[in-house]
């Protein structure tokens, strides 16, 4: 395959990561915020909001960057038959 479909491949897929990243993020750290205060019964402080936020960021990273890489697959790599 040409050298070229490669490095569009990845670039692509880096891309698509990456705008997914930010809403994915926002919207898994407001769920993780959510149930969280539900346990607690109370309003989370700023060091659990800090903790909350640089596990979701990795998580909100790996869910993105994985999607954007099947779906780019799926759409340069599919069979035509």
């Amino acid at each position: 395959m040409a050298g070229w479909v490669i490095a569009w491949y990845g670039f692509t897929s880096f891309l698509l990561g990456l705008l997914l990243f930010w809403p994915l993020r926002k919207l898994i750290l407001g769920l993780s915020i959510n149930r969280h205060q539900r346990r607690v019964r109370a309003d989370i402080d700023d060091v659990d909001r800090e903790r909350l936020r640089q596990r979701v960021t990795w998580v909100a990273a790996f869910i993105a960057m994985t999607f954007a890489f099947l779906y780019n697959h799926f759409i340069f790599f599919r069979s035509s038959g």
